[in-house]
């Protein structure tokens, strides 16, 4: 697919031009955490029926938990959904809106996850915290369905956990990723060309893969994807990220799994998230909302 693949949408471009939206290397990460966390809460939060905190005992200490429940009547199927922000930022708060409005398109109960963030608490800490959101969803919602779901550093920390669940024999019924980072290495052509000026860079990216791999992890797209549920994946024209979801979605296939795969040439990465909002972030998450409520049929 060349590079780029559409025209970039004039308000994410206009927005683009300042200079503060790039993603560097931090070096006070206090600093970026807050500001990078600040900025994304800001976004609209529908009213949903129901949010219950929830302080669990994970691998590591407590555990945050957030439950969106967008309707009264009994809970269909559990949505996990680990955030997005590169494995260094990102909370419950941060992703309250995409949360909310994921549990409103799809009818279903939804689970946001706090986890563990790098460099302090590098790989697998992030993954075992959603393990144990996992188990945890399993104990209180004993004998509903179980699906899956992330945006960006999310989406891999999602895949990692449906791939480790079905090899202990307790398969997830569906998966949702948004603008999945799967690729380590940033080496794809999308990286190379589209990573310096459209908000998410190559080099951010290649210092948090560090941060979170540095002991080494495991290689989710040099693996066996055959025991995947049925998935869902979003992807974006401007996103350096867009090669590898791309080529996520064209091995899950070759494994023989059902994909939905949607592409969004116009945008860039983190779209359906942006507190001010782009002109496909409701279509995209209706996407993913419907596929994960097909995974149950």
């Amino acid at each position: 697919m060349p590079l780029p693949d559409g025209s970039l949408d004039p308000d994410l471009a206009k927005w683009l031009t300042d200079p503060r939206v790039a993603l560097s290397v931090p070096t006070d990460l206090t600093a970026f955490r807050s500001g990078a966390n600040g900025y994304l809460a800001r976004a609209p939060r529908p009213d949903v029926h129901a949010v219950e905190d929830v302080e669990i005992t994970g691998p590591g200490g407590p555990l945050a938990l957030r439950v969106y429940r967008p309707a009264p009547g009994p809970d269909r199927a559990i949505v996990v959904f680990l955030h997005g922000g590169a494995f260094v930022f990102g909370n419950l708060e941060t992703h309250d809106a995409v949360c909310r409005r994921l549990a409103l398109s799809s009818g279903l109960t939804l689970v946001a996850v706090d986890y563990r963030l790098a460099p302090e608490h590098p790989y697998p800490a992030g993954m075992d915290d959603a393990v144990a959101a996992l188990d945890w969803v399993r104990t209180r919602f004993a004998g509903l369905p179980v699906e899956l779901a992330g945006d960006s550093a999310g989406a891999w920390l999602a895949l990692a956990t449906a791939l480790g669940s079905a090899a202990v024999g307790q398969p997830v019924k569906g998966l949702a990723l948004l603008y999945p980072a799967v690729d380590p290495g940033c080496a794809s052509a999308s990286q190379l060309a589209l990573g310096q000026d459209h908000m998410l860079t190559r080099t951010f990216m290649l210092w948090a893969w560090q941060a979170y791999a540095r002991d080494g992890m495991v290689d989710l797209m040099g693996g066996d994807l055959s025991t995947l549920p049925s998935t869902t994946v979003i992807t974006a024209g401007f996103d350096p990220l867009r090669d590898e979801g791309q080529a996520l979605v064209e091995r899950a296939r070759k494994a023989g799994v059902e994909v939905k795969a949607y592409h969004y040439p116009d945008m860039i990465h983190g779209f359906a998230g942006l507190p001010q909002g782009s002109r496909r972030s409701d279509d995209a998450i209706a996407r993913l909302a419907e596929g994960l409520v097909a995974a149950l049929t």
